[in-house]
């Protein structure tokens, strides 16, 4: 039997503006607009407000999964005080927008170390180990066939050198420069082996790809300079978007989880935009199955996307922001970048002893490609538990974890790696984010190699220069609705046209975009935030926060 229309779509209620998008640009948004004085709104949105008995705005914040945080994730390990970051990890001082936020509501920061002073990370490149000091060591020669003027300098040196000379002729010459691939200009200044160098050694193969070399060039010197300081907040990066959707509840917010956007329509009686949404839709990480609930139906005088590039793809191509003549083109002049992390916890720190290492990173070109010594434990109240980031790895070493991903058996730590008293939850977003067996073995493997350790066949917990992990997790940002960890403008794109046109895309509908795809400072929370006030303060203006 076929329902009907009306026994598989209910229309709840209306909203006078629908935030679609439970990740930091959508969680802000939605916290603005409901925390905002009603004198403080714009004209139209006052008018809105006003016509409810408290004079408050209607704000709903709707979010495809079960949780809010969009790509930043934060998970608490067992037997590990620190949480882990699956999604976002860090911020710079100069992202004044974060850290405002951080400040309004007191959350606790620390210096996130990635450079090692005493010169010992280790960098594993074509079969050869060296360290960080080497690097500043006269005559080292890397395993790359280098020019002579090449050899004196390190891979972020070069890399640095070639986006500094041409920094001034990209603020004269901006039309010339995007319309360059950055691959294709790393390789006009320097010969390919140091561009391989280059690529293996600063440990984001995204970074130095083909995209636009005009944002390349400002982004490596604004967010990856050599004396850079990163911050990370003590409860996870996650907890900032949490905050804010709390706060948002608390002022008369309302949050609704496990609805994702099928279609927007006109309503033609009224001029409000209409809603459908999925409801209810759960997904597994190994068997890649949904469940669709029933529809719903919503409508709002307003609408925010705050969603990435995948995301908006995958609405009803009958959806009418697909009316726009230049709307395809726009969220095609970005690329998604394939991210993808694993994190590991062990009874001990196997690295400090092994390699003397207790924080910042290592390298490889190994699919792992950079490892951070995340949490190295003192042994304070006996507890030596430790955590590393085993791989953080992007552009075509996804694809290699990606395979492994699909393993159906989970991994079963060794009884002897596991410290007394810890457990696994058997559900939620840690057991939902348990790595399988097929990937803990490879990630142990290719972390021996790199560390250049032995692999006992029964090794002791207490003394083994290497030791398995007692749990695992790991997450892919190539799976929907994501599409990638961050994106990159592509090349041709003129990003100040292509991000105006993106805050409203038809001009006659009150329907908006925001999110770190379209930003100045892609890849960053900042970036994200960016936007959204943008779209707050242009186009529904409100005043400026700060």
């Amino acid at each position: 039997m076929i329902k009907s229309e009306s026994e598989t779509v209910t229309k709840i209620h209306d909203f006078d503006v629908a935030v679609v998008g439970g990740g930091v640009s959508g969680a802000y948004c939605a916290w603005r607009l409901q925390r905002t004085p009603t004198e403080q709104l714009g004209s139209d949105l006052a008018l809105l407000a006003k016509q409810h008995p408290d004079k408050k705005l209607r704000v709903g914040l709707f979010e495809y999964s079960d949780r809010i945080g969009g790509r930043l994730l934060s998970l608490h390990l067992p037997g590990v005080n620190l949480p882990v970051e699956l999604g976002g990890v860090r911020f710079l001082e100069s992202h004044k927008r974060v850290v405002k936020l951080v400040e309004h509501f007191g959350l606790s920061k620390e210096e996130l170390p990635v450079s090692d002073p005493d010169g010992k990370h280790l960098f594993y490149l074509r079969g050869y180990h060296s360290t960080a000091s080497d690097w500043n060591r006269p005559g080292f020669d890397p395993p790359y066939r280098l020019e002579s003027s090449e050899r004196t300098r390190s891979p972020g040196q070069l890399l640095h050198e070639v986006a500094f000379r041409h920094r001034q002729r990209v603020q004269q010459n901006p039309e010339y420069y995007r319309n360059i691939g950055f691959w294709n200009l790393l390789l006009d200044e320097l010969s390919d082996q140091a561009y391989r160098l280059i690529r293996d050694a600063v440990g984001y193969e995204s970074i130095v790809s083909n995209w636009n070399a005009a944002e390349a060039i400002l982004f490596l010197l604004a967010d990856f300079a050599p004396d850079a300081k990163y911050y990370r907040l003590q409860k996870g990066f996650q907890h900032l978007p949490h905050v804010m959707s709390e706060d948002f509840k608390a002022a008369g917010g309302k949050i609704l989880k496990l609805h994702r956007l099928h279609r927007l329509d006109r309503n033609p009686s009224n001029g409000n935009i209409r809603l459908t949404f999925d409801k209810g839709l759960s997904s597994s990480k190994l068997s890649g199955r949904r469940i669709l609930g029933k529809e719903v139906l919503y409508e709002a005088h307003h609408v925010i996307l705050a969603l990435p590039r995948r995301a908006i793809e995958m609405l009803h191509p009958d959806s009418f922001i697909f009316d726009s003549s230049t709307f395809e083109s726009d969220i095609k002049a970005v690329l998604a970048q394939p991210t993808f992390k694993i994190f590991a916890a062990y009874r001990r720190p196997w690295w400090q002893t092994a390699r003397q290492i207790s924080a910042g990173r290592s390298i490889t070109d190994l699919p792992l490609r950079q490892c951070y010594y995340w949490h190295t434990a003192d042994g304070k109240n006996g507890n030596w538990n430790s955590v590393l980031m085993s791989s953080y790895s992007d552009g075509a070493s996804v694809e290699f974890w990606a395979g492994l991903a699909r393993d159906p058996n989970r991994y079963q730590p060794p009884f002897h790696s596991s410290p007394p008293g810890i457990g696994i939850p058997a559900e939620g977003d840690l057991n939902n984010s348990l790595a399988p067996k097929a990937m803990v073995e490879e990630m142990q493997r290719q972390l021996r190699e790199l560390h250049g350790v032995a692999d006992l066949p029964v090794p002791d917990p207490l003394t083994s220069p290497f030791i398995p992990p007692y749990i695992a997790v790991f997450q892919d940002w190539t799976q929907d609705p994501f599409g990638g960890g961050w994106h990159f403008w592509k090349i041709g794109a003129d990003s100040k046209q292509v991000m105006q046109r993106m805050q409203r895309p038809l001009p006659e509908e009150p329907l908006y975009i925001c999110g770190e795809a379209w930003s100045t400072q892609q890849g960053w929370v900042e970036g994200a935030l960016e936007t959204a006030d943008i779209v707050l303060e242009e186009q529904l203006h409100l005043q400026p926060l700060y």
